[in-house]
């Protein structure tokens, strides 16, 4: 059933997404065959973790983390700088401390990297105890013994902690909210719980995830689903269903839910579960397409 929901509702928005005006400008790619990512076993997902954080426009970060059956895991650290039309390593560390697993899945996925400013950010490490490391754009890290405080979220009155995706800033929160059958919606609301405005109206499966920019200027939505050719096959979904062929991100104006653009790709073979990433001007977007990790500017199109 969540599998006919998730390919029902995906076109609907795809639709929507491409009926705006303008389009993205592709800036550059990162070829991620050449950090190490291999193609996984048929019907797997990658042992490659991968996890973005742009410190503003011009840098990115990327950890990436190897999976080594029985052996520690391996995390490089790398800062990207991003030009016009190109992006190249300004350099790589070897991350000597575990990192906190990444995990992208579920409605808020734990995350690694945490932005401070345009000049810095942390990452989190966990040997027995929880660690946060400062970096500036020089990969310099120390480990940031006063940084650490307990984290409290905003409020978010009148959703469910199940369907809350997440907030755009630490006023206004995303939620799923089911409309009619397997069809959700996606509520913008206030910290009362008074809903700003509706995003896509009953075109959302249930496990779509935010992605938001840290300074509240745009937010995105990403979610998986199967293709109809994939579902043809009724013995698909029997054991298990068949890794996504269909995966899509959408990017929308935080003052009134307006769609600015909409990406949809099939993440096969490669299977690599990274969430994307949105600069903290919202001006700038970045995710993994198959081997690649795609950098588009969408700069122009509030």
């Amino acid at each position: 059933m969540r599998v006919w929901m998730q390919i029902a509702t995906a076109f609907l928005l795809s639709s929507q997404a491409y009926a705006q005006i303008g389009s993205a400008k592709f800036v550059a790619a990162i070829d991620l065959k050449r950090l190490g990512v291999k193609v996984p076993a048929k019907g797997s997902v990658s042992a490659t973790a991968l996890e973005l954080l742009f410190l503003s426009d011009s840098y990115l970060a990327l950890l990436k983390e190897n999976d080594r059956l029985g052996e520690p895991r391996d995390a490089h650290l790398t800062l990207y700088e991003i030009g016009e039309g190109i992006v190249r390593p300004k350099k790589t560390i070897e991350l000597d401390e575990a990192v906190m697993p990444i995990s992208p899945s579920g409605a808020r996925p734990e995350k690694v990297l945490e932005w401070i400013d345009s000049q810095h950010f942390v990452y989190w490490t966990y040997s027995g105890r929880a660690s946060r490391w400062l970096c500036d754009t020089d990969l310099n890290c120390r480990e940031d013994k006063e940084g650490i405080a307990p984290v409290t979220l905003p409020h978010a009155a009148n959703c469910r902690s199940g369907d809350l995706l997440g907030f755009t800033d630490t006023q206004r929160a995303v939620c799923l909210v089911p409309r009619w059958g397997t069809k959700w919606s996606a509520i913008v609301m206030d910290s009362s719980g008074h809903h700003l405005y509706e995003v896509a109206k009953q075109a959302f499966p249930w496990d779509t995830r935010l992605v938001s920019s840290s300074q509240g200027q745009g937010f995105g939505l990403e979610w998986k689903s199967n293709t109809r050719f994939q579902l043809l096959n009724p013995f698909a979904c029997i054991d298990e269903c068949p890794p996504a062929g269909k995966q899509q991100f959408v990017v929308f104006n935080s003052n009134d839910g307006r769609i600015l653009q909409g990406f949809d790709w099939d993440p096969r073979p490669y299977n690599l579960d990274a969430l994307p990433a949105l600069s903290p001007s919202g001006k700038t977007s970045a995710f993994v397409r198959t081997d690649s990790v795609v950098i588009y500017s969408l700069d122009g199109m509030r």
